[in-house]
């Protein structure tokens, strides 16, 4: 069993993100191709944002309605099953179009145009890991507008829960960014018949309910970050791939909603502080519900008790790419013109184990590397 790493940037510690490998080692604040629209901009953000209620009451209503109105309900219900059922294609109108998420955010980031042509140059397999996975990832639509605008060769499909692909609204905005499902014979199809790059949000459910707003708006007041970086499925697909890994942050991801359902930074109801008692064990119930399910159940608000979230400052930093097997060789991938590291069809303990401590590391350098510049000078990373 592995335990929690907690720690500080060591002296003279070897930056996670470099120059070479295409970083700013500033924050770049992110400009839309398009003038700024406001309005336009709040909506789509709240769209996306109650889109993960609008899908399950759109398919409970017709129930609730049946005794009142049964004609109603039964247009309503035919309604509900044709948009979870019908095809939706990815759109990449839309992924422009998430652009206006930049202003409502005052989003940054540390890419730079380099990181695109070594993609397009080198042409490897990569998965982006980002971290953490907040209560709503609205950092994943921002995703596809930075792939859009400036990383084009680094876009490809997104993975979630099988139930969410099935949720009317829910699933068009989340397949518009050509994201399906998180079933490992999917991905590997997409990434080895395909030749697609994966952008995934590894902590999943655990990273939902270990989300907690900041019980205060001064971010230079010490608090720790906690996230689920120990994915050893995601370190076997990597070897199994030979898909190159890009540790990711966003600073900011855990601020932008509440839930009334949180859980401590243990992930149990142990030791619970005052201000995560609130869940109590319907916290740890939800959570143990929606592991069983595959998908995260939890009651989320912000501003005003809506679905309309709080606009801390968001900054996604990624790092040099993390290699499965370093003896630097490269192979043509299964199909296609990518290339990968020499895949290893069958990884043991210490392989998986070897690549999780140099990811984890990774992220940590990572971490420490841009947080005063995201503007959380005193937080700390807790990865378990």
């Amino acid at each position: 069993m592995c335990l929690p790493t907690e720690r500080s940037k060591p002296a003279g510690s070897k930056p996670a993100a470099t120059a070479a490998a295409g970083f700013s080692p500033r924050l770049v604040r992110a400009r839309a191709d398009h003038p700024p629209n406001r309005l336009a901009a709040w909506a789509l953000v709240t769209l996306c944002t109650a889109s993960f209620y609008l899908g399950p009451l759109l398919l409970l209503s017709p129930f609730l309605i049946y005794p009142f109105h049964p004609k109603a309900a039964g247009v309503l219900l035919c309604t509900s099953v044709f948009l979870a059922v019908h095809p939706v294609s990815p759109w990449p109108r839309f992924r422009r179009m998430c652009q206006l998420f930049y202003g409502v955010f005052d989003f940054h980031h540390n890419m730079t145009p380099k990181l695109d042509e070594i993609a397009a140059r080198e042409n490897r397999l990569s998965i982006v890991a980002c971290h953490p996975h907040a209560i709503i990832p609205l950092h994943g639509f921002i995703w596809g507008a930075i792939c859009d605008q400036l990383l084009p060769h680094m876009y490809g499909v997104g993975a979630t829960t099988d139930g969410a692909l099935y949720l009317p609204v829910l699933r068009h905005v989340l397949q518009y960014l050509s994201v399906g499902s998180t079933q490992k014979k999917a991905i590997v199809a997409s990434m080895q018949q395909n030749g697609q790059n994966l952008f995934m949000l590894p902590g999943g459910v655990a990273e939902i309910f270990l989300s907690h707003r900041r019980p205060t708006a001064d971010n230079a007041l010490p608090h720790v970050q906690t996230i689920k970086a120990r994915r050893y499925g995601l370190m076997k697909l990597a070897l199994e791939t030979g898909a190159s890994v890009y540790p990711c942050f966003v600073f900011g991801a855990s601020d932008m909603l509440d839930q009334l359902t949180p859980v401590d930074n243990n992930g149990s109801d142990d030791n619970k502080s005052k201000e995560t008692k609130s869940g109590g064990g319907i916290g740890s119930t939800m959570m143990a519900l929606s592991r069983k399910i595959g998908g995260g159940l939890t009651l989320y608000y912000g501003q005003y008790g809506l679905p309309i979230p709080w606009t801390p400052r968001l900054s996604m930093v990624m790092g040099d790419p993390v290699h499965p097997v370093l003896n630097g060789k490269t192979v043509a991938n299964v199909s296609g013109d990518k290339r990968t590291c020499e895949r290893v069809d069958n990884p043991t303990s210490a392989q998986v184990n070897e690549l999780m401590e140099r990811y984890v590391d990774a992220t940590h350098r990572l971490f420490e590397q841009y947080k005063a510049m995201a503007g959380y000078p005193n937080d700390t990373l807790r990865i378990i």
